[in-house]
């Protein structure tokens, strides 16, 4: 019996036409096995150099992103802080005095306790009362473990001089110390 299949006799035609080819040019069908010792160098530079400079940008990038959440942290506790300073009660004084002081370093809370004895008289004796509002507030600097924010606050003052109340708009830069990975009132300058 004859084999007849077309496709089977092209393959082998195909073949034997390769083989004779590489014959007649000197071409060799064997390929090298191993790499060059230089060739392995190279590569295994190359795969060490990308991770060094893969390793090098995604540090960067996380000390960014670090960055960027202590920005936050900043600007959202000078917020706080100075809606703190601003809002007081004559009937709870007191406790106006408590919120500042627990938020602050001990150096602007013992400066703040003595401005605030003060003021203590005034208040009280004026039925006074503010509730404050931050409109804005922006990061002016950030330098390690101390921030500073321009805030603008705004305060609702009623007292018995005003009974019907008035509205104070109030310039405060922040100052901020981290002390224990958390920011604390330093500073507040009216401005």
């Amino acid at each position: 019996m004859t084999d007849e299949n077309p496709t089977r006799k092209s393959a082998n035609a195909a073949t034997e036409e390769s083989a004779s080819a590489s014959a007649e040019t000197g071409e060799s069908d064997q390929r090298p096995t191993r790499r060059s010792g230089t060739g392995r160098a190279v590569a295994i530079a190359v795969i060490v150099l990308l991770a060094v400079v893969a390793g090098v940008f995604g540090f960067r990038w996380w000390q960014a992103e670090q960055t960027d959440s202590l920005r936050t942290e900043a600007v959202d506790a000078a917020r706080e802080y100075a809606t703190t300073l601003g809002t007081y009660d004559y009937r709870s004084f007191d406790d106006s005095l408590a919120a500042v002081t627990a938020a602050s370093t001990e150096e602007f809370s013992a400066k703040y306790s003595g401005v605030a004895g003060d003021l203590r008289g005034l208040v009280e004796n004026g039925q006074g009362s503010s509730v404050a509002t931050v409109s804005h507030a922006g990061l002016e600097t950030l330098d390690g473990e101390t921030a500073t924010v321009l805030v603008f606050l705004d305060q609702d003052v009623k007292n018995v001089v005003v009974p019907e109340g008035r509205t104070d708009a109030t310039r405060f830069l922040i100052t901020l110390k981290r002390i224990d990975g958390r920011w604390m009132l330093d500073g507040a300058d009216a401005k």
